[in-house]
C-alpha cells in the first residue's frame, strides 16, 4: 500500500510540473500585470511560426532583449503600440526574420499577407494619454 501511494505522489507531482513547465499558454500569458492587451490570436499564428523560436525567454539561447514576446504580458500598453509598430517596420523592410533565418527556414517567413495582418494590428493599437 505504501509502494502504491508512494508512485502515485510521484506520479502526480511529475505530472504537476510537467504541466507548469510545458503548458504552451506560459509563454504568451493573457495576463494584463503590465495593464497592455495580449496578442491577438491571427497576429500569434504568425508569431508562432516567424519570430517565436528567437524572440522568447532563454532555453533556445536566442532571446532577443528588445523584443522578448514571453513578457508582452508585462509591457505597458504604450510599449506595446511601440513594440507592434517595430514589428510592422521590421518585417515590412525585410529585416526580420534575418536572412540566416530565412534560408534556413524559408516556410517560416511570413508572406505578405501576414506581414500585412500583423501591420493592421499594429496600426489598430491605440493608446490613450492620460
Amino acid at each position: 500500500m505504501k509502494k502504491l501511494f508512494s508512485i502515485s505522489a510521484i506520479f502526480a507531482m511529475t505530472f504537476f510540473f510537467c504541466a507548469m513547465i510545458f503548458n504552451p499558454g506560459t509563454v504568451f500569458s493573457a495576463q494584463k500585470s503590465g495593464g497592455g492587451k495580449p496578442i491577438p490570436e491571427n497576429v500569434m499564428k504568425i508569431a508562432e511560426k516567424s519570430c517565436v523560436k528567437c524572440h522568447t525567454e532563454p532555453g533556445n539561447g536566442m532571446a532577443l532583449s528588445h523584443l522578448n514576446l514571453g513578457n508582452w504580458d508585462k509591457f505597458t500598453p504604450e510599449k506595446q503600440a511601440a513594440k507592434a509598430k517595430a514589428m510592422c517596420e521590421m518585417v515590412t523592410k525585410d529585416k526580420m526574420p534575418p536572412k540566416k533565418f530565412r534560408e534556413k527556414n524559408p516556410t517560416d517567413v511570413p508572406s505578405k499577407e501576414e506581414i500585412k495582418t500583423i501591420c493592421d494590428w499594429a496600426e489598430s493599437i491605440h493608446v490613450t494619454k492620460k
